[in-house]
C-alpha cells in the first residue's frame, strides 16, 4: 500500500473556503482515489464531526477553543496530539499556507521524523511570506520552515522570487500548479435556459467569483463597469462570493447609480450554474497565486480578463488565450469589457482558447500525478536542484 499522506488546512469544505481549501479537497480525492491513505486534518467547528469519511479521505476535526490566537494555539496542540496517534499510518505531511497548520506540521514532521511539504498560497502584500513578515509569530514561522521543511511549494514565478528572498534553500523550493477536474464543468444545460433560471435573461453577463476582500480589488471592478455601460448597456455584473467588503462594494454600486445593473449572489454551493449563464469573466485582483476561479471560469469556456500577478500571466498563457488588464487600470477594464461585451465572436474564441488551455495543462490527472511524483521524491529522500513541474509551452 502506498505510504500515507495527512493535509493540514485551517479551514475546510463544507464550510465556505478559499482557493487553497479547495485545493486541498481535490487533491485529497484524487490521491485517495489513486490508492493513497489520505487523512485531511482542520479546524473543528459546530454542527460538523469530529471525524468523518468523505470522497474515500478520512477528515479529522480537532477541537479549536477559546477566541483569537488561543484558538490557533489549542488548534495546533489537538493537531500534534492527532498526528502523534497516527504517527505509523503516515509519512508525509502536506501543509496548505504558511500559517498555524503548517507550523503543527512540521513541528510534527521534526519529532516524529516525516517527510513535510508547506506549500505556499498567494505573493504580494496578502501573501504568506509578506503577511508573516509582519509579526513575530510569522517571522518565527518562517525561520522554522527555512530549517525544517523539506519542500516548499510555489505557485508562480512572483512566489519562487519572494520565498528565495526570504531566505529558503533553493533546492527546497518547486514549482507546482494547482488544478481542476475539467468533467465538472461540462454541462448539457443551454447558455439561455441558465441565464432565464437566475432571471438574466437576453444579458451578457460580467461574472466575478472569490472572496469578497481587498485583495480582489473588487471596487475597481465595479468602476469600469458602470463605465463601460454607456458603449454596452446589455451587462449585467453577477457577483458570487461573500466576505468584508460586501457592504461597502453595495453601497458603491448605489452611489455609482448601478444598483439594479448587480447582482450580489453571495456564497454558493455550486457555481457550475452561474458559469454556465456568464459570459465574461472577470478577475482584477491586486495578488493572487493560481487562482480556482479563473481555472473554473476558463473550464466552463469563458472570455476571462485578469490583471497580470501571480499565476495569471502563466495561466493565460501571456494572454494567448485571455486579457491581461493593468492592475487599478479603470480606463483599460472599461474599455476591454465594453469591446468583450459587444463582440460574442470575441467571446468565443476566447473562451474556446481557454478551455483548450486548461483541459491540455491543468486538468487534475496532471496536477494530482505531478504530486505523486514529488511525494515519491520525498519519500526517496532526494533533494535536487531547483525545478519546476510546470511544463507550459512558450
Amino acid at each position: 500500500m502506498a505510504a500515507g499522506v495527512v493535509m493540514l488546512v485551517n479551514e475546510f469544505p463544507p464550510l465556505p473556503v478559499g482557493g487553497a481549501e479547495r485545493q486541498a479537497e481535490r487533491l485529497s480525492a484524487y490521491l485517495s482515489a489513486s490508492g493513497w491513505p489520505v487523512w485531511v486534518l482542520t479546524r473543528g467547528a459546530p454542527g460538523l464531526p469530529a471525524n468523518e469519511t468523505r470522497l474515500g479521505f478520512k477528515i479529522i476535526r480537532p477541537p479549536a477553543l477559546g477566541p483569537g490566537k488561543l484558538r490557533t494555539v489549542s488548534f495546533v496542540f489537538g493537531a500534534l496530539l492527532t498526528l502523534w496517534r497516527l504517527r505509523k499510518d503516515y509519512s508525509i505531511l502536506h501543509a496548505h499556507l504558511a500559517f498555524g497548520p503548517a507550523f503543527a506540521a512540521v513541528l510534527a514532521a521534526r519529532l516524529l521524523g516525516k517527510r513535510v511539504l508547506v506549500k505556499l498560497g498567494n505573493s504580494g502584500e496578502f501573501g504568506d511570506i509578506r503577511v508573516s513578515q509582519k509579526t513575530w509569530r510569522g517571522r518565527l514561522r518562517l525561520a522554522i520552515f527555512r530549517k525544517w521543511a523539506d519542500i516548499v511549494v510555489v505557485l508562480d514565478p512572483d512566489m519562487q522570487a519572494e520565498a528565495l528572498e526570504a531566505g529558503f534553500n533553493p533546492r527546497r523550493v518547486r514549482r507546482m500548479i494547482n488544478g481542476i477536474d475539467t468533467k465538472l464543468f461540462a454541462t448539457e444545460i443551454s447558455h439561455a435556459d441558465a441565464q432565464a433560471a437566475l432571471n438574466l435573461n437576453d444579458r451578457v453577463i460580467l461574472l466575478s467569483m472569490g472572496r469578497l476582500a481587498a485583495q480582489k480589488s473588487l471596487p475597481l471592478l465595479l468602476q469600469s463597469f458602470a463605465a463601460a455601460l454607456p458603449a454596452c448597456p446589455t451587462l449585467h455584473l453577477l457577483i458570487v462570493g461573500d466576505g468584508p467588503e460586501r457592504s461597502s462594494l453595495e453601497a458603491l454600486a448605489q452611489s455609482l447609480n448601478i444598483k439594479d445593473r448587480v447582482t450580489f449572489a453571495g456564497n454558493q454551493a455550486d457555481v457550475r450554474p452561474y458559469l454556465r449563464a456568464a459570459d465574461i469573466f472577470a478577475l482584477p485582483s491586486a495578488s493572487e497565486g493560481i487562482s480556482n476561479a479563473l481555472l473554473e471560469a476558463m473550464s466552463a469556456g469563458l472570455a476571462c480578463l485578469a490583471t497580470p500577478v501571480g499565476g495569471n500571466p502563466e495561466v493565460l498563457d501571456q494572454g494567448r488565450c485571455g486579457l491581461l488588464l493593468p492592475v487599478g487600470d479603470i480606463q483599460s477594464w472599461s474599455k476591454a469589457l465594453a469591446t468583450l461585451g459587444r463582440s460574442a465572436q470575441a467571446r468565443e474564441q476566447l473562451g474556446a482558447s481557454a478551455r483548450e488551455r486548461i483541459y491540455a495543462e491543468y486538468d487534475f490527472a496532471v496536477a494530482g500525478a505531478r504530486y505523486e511524483a514529488l511525494y515519491a521524491e520525498m519519500l526517496a529522500g532526494s533533494q535536487p536542484a531547483l525545478k519546476t513541474f510546470v511544463d507550459v509551452k512558450q
